[in-house]
C-alpha cells in the first residue's frame, strides 16, 4: 500500500495537502506515457489521506489494465471482475463463521460484549478507516482480489455477518448451540478460493520445476492437474482434503495406471504445487504431502520389465545405421540416423542431449587432448555441464569428420535452424529429431516391444557398465547419474577427463561386419546438372512431338 506523501514547492516549503505517488511500471511505461503517477488526495488530514489512498491507487491500476487489455491481454494482468451476488453472500457466511468459532467454545457474557464493542460504526471516520482494512485483510486472506467498488458491496454484509456472529456467542453463553439458520441459507463460492490451476502454472511461472512452464516436466504435469480437478468437480486447493489425494490415487489404480505413474507423476504434480502455496503462505498445510501409494502383491510378483537392448538387438540396430539412405532425406537426417545411435550407445547419454550438440560442443580437452562432448543442460533432466570423453570406436568411424563439417558450416549436428517452423519453445527442434529417428527405427521393425527405441541405449550403457564392471562413481559422472546409495565423496574433486576415457574405453566396441564394407550407395541416385539438363529437352521435345501430331 502507497503511503500519503506531501511534495515540496519550487521554494522548498510544503505543499498542505497529502498527494499519492506511484511508480508506473516498466513493462507499461510506453502505453502511460510517464514513469510515475501522481493523484491529490483532496485533503489535509493524514488520517482521511490513508482512507482514500487505497482507492485511488487501485482505480489507477485498473485503469493501467484497461489501457493494456487490448494489446497484450495475454501476458498483462487484466481489470479484476465483479464479485458476483452468490460470491458475496458466500463469503458474508465464511465471515460469520470465521467471527463466531474464534470464541464460541468458551463464551462468556464479557466476550460478547467484547465482541459487540469490536464492530465498527461506518459513520465514525476513524471506525470507517479500520472497517476499510479489515474488510481487505478478510478478502486478502479468502484469495479474493477485489476491486474498490466490491469491498463497498461487501461492507454491509461484513458488518452484518459480525453481528450474527455475535448473537450466535450470545446464544452460546446460555447454552444454545443450535445451528443458525440463517447460515444455512446462505450459498457457496462460485470461484474457488485458492485456484489448483492457476497455483500449479504460478509454481512453473516461480518455482523450481526444471524446464520451466513449456518444459517437459511442466507438459506432463498440466494435464494432470486439469484432470484431478475434472475429477473431483472444483478447482479450490483450500477444500481439497488429503482423503482426496488417496481416493484420487485409488481411482487411478482402478482404471488401471501404474503405481509408479500415480506415485511420481499424478500425486507428485499435486503435492508439488500445494507445497509451493504453503511455502508462500497462501496455504496452511500441503494435503498431499506423503501420500503413500503402495504397490499390489500382483505387481510385486511380476518379472522386472526389460528396458535394454541385448547384443544382438544392438547389432542390429546399429547395422541399420549405416545403410544407404534416400538423397530426398536431409543431410541432418541422414547423420542423425548414422551417428545419434553409436552415440547414445558408447556414451549412455539422453538422446536429447546429443541431438541439441554443436560442432563447438565437441572439442578436446585442453590438458590431455582427449576429444570430448559438453553435455550442458537443456530442457532436459540435466541439471549441470558435464564432459563425456568420445570411444575411439566413433572417432575411428569418422565422426570428427563430420563434426569439422558442420563446424564449417556453422550449424548444430543434427538439425538445421533454417527448417525450423516457429514451434513453441516446448518443443525445441532437436527434440524433433529425437523423435523421427525413433519413428524410423520403429519403421524397419528394429524394436523389441517395451523398449524405448532412444533411451533403451542408456539402460544398455549401464547394465554393461555392471558387467565390466566400470568404477561406479566415474559411470555416474558420465552418464549424469548419481548412484542413491553413493557416499558424501561423489560430488568431492574434479572429473578429469582422462578417468572417464579409461573408464569409457572398457566398453566392449561392436564390430559391426558393414563397417568393413565400402560405403553403401543411395537407394536413388542423384542426377548431375547435365543429367537434368537432358532430361528437361527430351520432356520439352517429347511435348512438341504431342502438339505436332495434334495439329
Amino acid at each position: 500500500m502507497p503511503t500519503p506523501i506531501r511534495p515540496k514547492k519550487a521554494n522548498g516549503s510544503q505543499v498542505n495537502t497529502w498527494w499519492l505517488r506511484k511508480k508506473v511500471p516498466e513493462k507499461l511505461r510506453s502505453l502511460v506515457g510517464k514513469s510515475e503517477v501522481w493523484r491529490s488526495l483532496d485533503t489535509t488530514d493524514l488520517r482521511t489521506a490513508n482512507q482514500r489512498i487505497g482507492q485511488i491507487s487501485a482505480a489507477i491500476e485498473a485503469e493501467w489494465a484497461r489501457l493494456v487489455a487490448p494489446a497484450a491481454a495475454s501476458n498483462l494482468v487484466p481489470e479484476i471482475e465483479p464479485l458476483s451476488h452468490q460470491d458475496l453472500h458466500a463469503l458474508r457466511g465464511v465471515a460469520h463463521i470465521t467471527a463466531r468459532d474464534a470464541v464460541i467454545a468458551n463464551p462468556t457474557g464479557f466476550s460478547v460484549m467484547r465482541m459487540a464493542a469490536g464492530i465498527p460504526d461506518p459513520d465514525n471516520a476513524d471506525d470507517a478507516a479500520a472497517l476499510d482494512e479489515a474488510v481487505c485483510e478478510f478478502l486478502q486472506r479468502e484469495g479474493v482480489s477485489a476491486s474498490p467498488a466490491d469491498v463497498e458491496r461487501f461492507k454491509p454484509l461484513y458488518l452484518r455477518a459480525r453481528r450474527d456472529a455475535v448473537a450466535d456467542v450470545g446464544r452460546a453463553a446460555e447454552g444454545d448451540y443450535s445451528a443458525n439458520p440463517e447460515l444455512k441459507k446462505l450459498p457457496k463460492r462460485t470461484s474457488p478460493k485458492l485456484d489448483l490451476v492457476l497455483a500449479f502454472e504460478e509454481y512453473v511461472e516461480n518455482g523450481a520445476l526444471k524446464g520451466g512452464k513449456d518444459g517437459p516436466t511442466a507438459k506432463r504435469w498440466r494435464p494432470k492437474i486439469a484432470a484431478f480437478c475434472k475429477w473431483l468437480k472444483h478447482r479450490d486447493l483450500a477444500q481439497m482434503t488429503t482423503a482426496d489425494g488417496y481416493k484420487w490415487a485409488d481411482h487411478l489404480k482402478a482404471e488401471g495406471y501404474a503405481e509408479k505413474s500415480i506415485r511420481d507423476v499424478w500425486i507428485a504434480s499435486l503435492s508439488a504445487t500445494a507445497g509451493f502455496m504453503v511455502e508462500r503462505r497462501r496455504l496452511a498445510q500441503n494435503p498431499f504431502l506423503q501420500i503413500r501409494v503402495r504397490n499390489s502383491v500382483a505387481t510385486n510378483s511380476l518379472r522386472p520389465r526389460k528396458k535394454g537392448f541385448t547384443k544382438k538387438e544392438a547389432e542390429a540396430i546399429l547395422t541399420a545405421t549405416l545403410d544407404g539412405h534416400s538423397h530426398l532425406i536431409s543431410e541432418e537426417t541422414a547423420a542423425a540416423r548414422r551417428w545419434l545411435p553409436w552415440l547414445c550407445c558408447y556414451s549412455g547419454a539422453r538422446v536429447n542431449e546429443v541431438t541439441s550438440l554443436y560442432p563447438d560442443d565437441v572439442a578436446k580437452d585442453k590438458e590431455t587432448g582427449i576429444w570430448c562432448m559438453q553435455i550442458k543442460p537443456s530442457l532436459e533432466k540435466t541439471a549441470q555441464w558435464r564432459t563425456v570423453p568420445i570411444h575411439s570406436h566413433l572417432r575411428e568411424q569418422g565422426f570428427l569428420d563430420y563434426v569439422d563439417r558442420r563446424r564449417k558450416s556453422g550449424k548444430p549436428l543434427f538439425y538445421d535452424p533454417d527448417r525450423g517452423r516457429g514451434g513453441k519453445a516446448g518443443n525445441p527442434q532437436f527434440k524433433k529429431v529425437a523423435e523421427r529417428l525413433a519413428e524410423w527405427l520403429h519403421s524397419k521393425n528394429l524394436i523389441p516391444d517395451g523398449i524405448k527405441p532412444n533411451h533403451g541405449w542408456r539402460h544398455t550403457f549401464k547394465s554393461v557398465a555392471r558387467r565390466i564392471p566400470m568404477d561406479r562413481e566415474v559411470e555416474g559422472h558420465i552418464t549424469g547419474h548419481r548412484p542413491k546409495n553413493s557416499n558424501s565423496g561423489f560430488d568431492y574433486g574434479d572429473r578429469w577427463a582422462e578417468t572417464m576415457s579409461i573408464e569409457i574405453e572398457k566398453y566392449p566396441a561392436f564390430r559391426i561386419s558393414a563397417l568393413k564394407a565400402p560405403p553403401a550407395p543411395h537407394k536413388r541416385a542423384r542426377r548431375t546438372r547435365a543429367q537434368i539438363e537432358a532430361d528437361e529437352a527430351a520432356k520439352e521435345a517429347r511435348k512438341d512431338a504431342r502438339a505436332t501430331r495434334a495439329a
